[in-house]
């Protein structure tokens, strides 16, 4: 698992690509027909029974636009399994890992739930949480690109968790605004072209700003700067960090010179929306004009916009000499079932429709990106719940993906003491030499720790 690269993503991005066109290319009773075919497994008349009740719990985070979908997708199901009741359990996603976590360890978990793709590396590591989908139930696996399946949702031989979607780090970009505001949008951009046009842009109005990012959004930027310089893992396999100190000084000094300079909003202020940046008011009353996140963030980010907002997507920020483009392609969240539902067959045949029946595709269209069942995808097109803007970085991440992370990059504990560092440079309590030295010491240490407690 930890070694794996992009070796899926050519494949990945034909089989998606052609499905997208077929969607729109194709005829649609006939297009309707073949659809409800391929998915036969997941359809309705097999998702369901009038057996005894049953009562599964369901837990997820996303945005306004992601619950109302999910709860619409929920009522639906209940037509064709009114045996079973489904409680939602939804929030932000500011506190749900810790939740999530506690349960699982409490063994209170929800019967299926929604989870991050770092969270899925690390549990596996600890415990036995989550059914084998391939043993349990009737999941139809057949519509996801096989490889991309093997790389995030199987460990040890078990299908214990299957992507929501597919989903690409891009620039989300209100164009509407730039227009206005004479920042390009249809080029490449750089570290340096983002310092310099939202510098500019700081400099012509000081209260508006380029980048709407929070710290975690600062941490991925970092991350991505690493692996441009080095073109390899910022945490190597072994357990040892794949980075110099001048490696972190450099990609620190430009953090630290885009805070000074207005590139970003002051992370006091941003973060005070971590995890739901599309409350953040400068956001919404169209103060700052771009983003990086992840496409499945889209939707919630148009939302709270005004009607008639033009919203387009490009690449992340690529360094002129990068060695790796740093874009990260992986699952938009993970879809698993506990290993202590008392109702695992019901909840498997739950997830099967959710992901497999086309009903259920259009009705989700793209909460959680491109989704990543072929014909899910060509039934949501053909009914226009994709937003081009998604497929558009989508297809820019295929195309342009960089190194898949390995399991130990994304360990929380790992990601905690670069979050802690990136907010101290942010606020200006250490240089970026400080923080280098502190950066590298600190991973030492805990991935030693973490190696001896794994090995």
């Amino acid at each position: 698992m930890m070694g794996r690269k992009k070796v899926w993503a050519l494949g990945l991005a034909m089989a998606l690509l052609l499905a997208l066109l077929n969607g729109c290319s194709s005829g649609g009773n006939e297009a309707a027909n073949n659809t409800s075919t391929s998915v036969n497994n997941g359809s309705s008349e097999n998702a369901g029974d009038t057996g005894n009740p049953v009562t599964l719990r369901f837990s997820w985070w996303g945005g306004e636009d992601r619950h109302a979908a999910t709860l619409e997708v929920i009522e639906a199901y209940k037509k064709i399994a009114p045996n079973v009741t489904i409680e939602a359990e939804y929030q932000g996603f500011d506190g749900y890992e810790q939740k999530i976590k506690t349960q699982l360890t409490s063994g209170t978990s929800a019967d299926i739930m929604q989870l991050d793709l770092p969270w899925v590396q690390e549990l596996v590591t600890k415990g036995d949480f989550f059914v084998d989908l391939k043993t349990v139930g009737d999941f139809d696996a057949t519509g996801f690109d096989p490889t991309f399946l093997d790389n995030f949702g199987v460990y040890d031989g078990k299908l214990v968790a299957v992507p929501t979607g597919v989903n690409a780090y891009c620039l989300i970009i209100n164009k509407t605004l730039a227009d206005q505001l004479g920042i390009p949008t249809d080029i490449q951009w750089d570290w340096d072209t983002l310092y310099e046009q939202g510098k500019k842009l700081h400099e012509a109005d000081s209260g508006k700003y380029l980048l709407l990012a929070d710290h975690a959004a600062l941490t991925q930027d970092f991350r991505t700067m690493l692996k441009q310089r080095t073109g390899e893992q910022w945490i190597k396999e072994d357990y040892t960090v794949g980075f110099t100190k001048e490696d972190a000084v450099a990609s620190f000094e430009w953090l630290q010179k885009a805070m000074e300079a207005g590139v970003y909003q002051p992370l006091g202020e941003a973060d005070l929306f971590f995890g739901k940046l599309d409350q953040n008011p400068k956001w919404i009353n169209q103060e700052m004009p771009m983003t990086t996140s992840m496409s499945s963030t889209l939707p919630t980010l148009k939302t709270v916009l005004p009607e008639g907002t033009e919203i387009v997507t490009a690449l992340p920020a690529i360094a002129k000499d990068a060695k790796n483009t740093g874009v990260v392609v992986r699952p938009s969240q993970l879809f698993a079932v506990s290993q202590k539902s008392q109702h695992q067959e019901e909840a498997v045949k739950f997830l099967n429709w959710l992901m497999n029946d086309p009903e259920a595709a259009v009705i989700l269209g793209s909460v959680r990106s491109i989704p990543p069942v072929k014909s899910s995808q060509q039934a949501a097109v053909e009914a226009g719940k994709i937003d081009p803007a998604i497929t558009n970085a989508v297809e820019l991440g295929l195309e342009n993906a960089g190194l898949v992370d390995n399991s130990i990059s994304n360990n929380s504990e790992v990601a905690k003491i670069l979050e802690d560092v990136i907010q101290k440079v942010s606020y200006n309590k250490a240089t970026p030499e400080q923080a280098a030295d502190e950066l590298i010491a600190s991973l030492t240490s805990k991935l030693a720790e973490i190696k001896d407690r794994t090995q």
